[in-house]
């Protein structure tokens, strides 16, 4: 910041008004700044989640202290592309690359949960997440709507919210591989197994933990950060295609 420097009333100094053509020029300049900041930090995030090209990476690892910090900057921008309108219909794959109540609560029992994607496709959501460690491998998997929230306040700040709701729940891997989830079984090919977990992930699914403040979202980078209130985590998700 450039500070004037003090006048004698009544007397001009150039060198006063030479101070505020600087100060108002650096004010104009800020917003630009800002931006870039926001993009330098977005292209980081971006470039780090790619960096997984073999998946080895899980939630359970967390992310380096300057990943978070660049996710923090974002938060703090509270840009949401479009609005959230536009971010609701965020079509494609998403896979999360920060989930810190994963790595909170999910690694100090040793079971490990990655990758964790959703799927989005004119307004419907399918998540698909994959457990390993102390369990067996597998996946668990849920579908349904996704839609524009009132806004809500979260942290002491007022942020746009999305609603999801899910009415499909199912467990397994692909008859092909273990690497992708299988498709929810027709009703001609469920088993017992299938009915009952589809009927006990309903029973169990409660609307109170189906709204999340949508703390950053840029469309063109692929980039969104929202929030899970009753664990206040914060996940950050790219788009994949």
């Amino acid at each position: 910041m450039v500070l004037m420097r003090s006048s004698t009333a009544g007397v001009c100094h150039t060198g006063v008004f030479a101070d505020a053509r600087l100060h108002l020029r650096a004010r104009r300049l800020h917003p630009l700044v800002q931006a870039r900041a926001v993009d330098g930090a977005m292209e980081r995030v971006v470039a780090w989640a790619a960096l997984d090209v073999d998946g080895t990476r899980t939630l359970n690892d967390g992310v380096p202290e300057s990943i978070q910090c660049d996710i923090d900057a974002l938060i703090a921008d509270g840009s949401v592309d479009g609005g959230i309108a536009r971010a609701v219909r965020g079509d494609g794959v998403w896979e999360v690359c920060s989930a810190p109540h994963i790595k909170r609560l999910a690694a100090p029992v040793g079971v490990i949960f990655s990758p964790l994607r959703y799927v989005i496709d004119r307004g419907s959501i399918d998540s698909h997440v994959r457990h390993r460690g102390i369990v067996p491998d597998g996946w668990l998997s849920a579908s349904g709507a996704v839609e524009e929230g009132a806004d809500m306040v979260c942290d002491g700040r007022m942020r746009p919210s999305c609603v999801i709701r899910f009415d499909k729940f199912w467990v397994g891997a692909s008859v092909q591989t273990k690497d992708e989830p299988r498709c929810f079984p027709a009703e001609d090919e469920a088993s017992v197994v299938d009915k009952l977990i589809d009927t006990v992930g309903n029973a169990g699914f409660v609307d109170g933990f189906a709204k999340f403040p949508v703390l950053f979202y840029n469309e063109e980078q692929g980039l969104v950060i929202f929030q899970f209130p009753p664990l206040r985590s914060n996940i950050c998700a790219v788009r994949r295609t």
